[in-house]
């Protein structure tokens, strides 16, 4: 979902990884192309790996900590694939108007 971060555009991704049982966090900046250099990250959970990342508490507290604002169904949907053991869900999700599933 697209957000800000300061006085940047970026984009969160989380979500749920099966196989490591673990839910993730990516804050990137708005790429302008296909791919993704090390300097528009703004924030990766695999940076820190000490943090609890089976709860959606630690993801919460990382978007609260860097004053990102994300819709409801985000973090609804983040759960609801952890509690569902689900994967490979690709979906947006919108301050407006209700998500969009895009895969899965």
């Amino acid at each position: 979902m697209q957000a800000r971060c300061g006085q940047r555009d970026v984009v969160v991704v989380a979500g749920y990884d099966r196989p490591l049982r673990e839910l993730f966090l990516q804050v990137l900046v708005e790429p302008s192309g296909m791919s993704v250099a090390d300097d528009e990250i703004v924030y990766s959970s695999l940076n820190e790996p000490w943090r609890d990342w089976t709860k959606v508490a630690t993801v919460t507290e990382q978007l609260e900590r860097l004053s990102i604002e994300v819709p409801r169904s985000l973090m609804q949907a983040v759960r609801l694939d952890q509690a569902l053991d689900a994967g490979n869900r690709v979906v947006e999700h919108h301050a407006d108007r209700p998500p969009t599933v895009l895969a899965g």
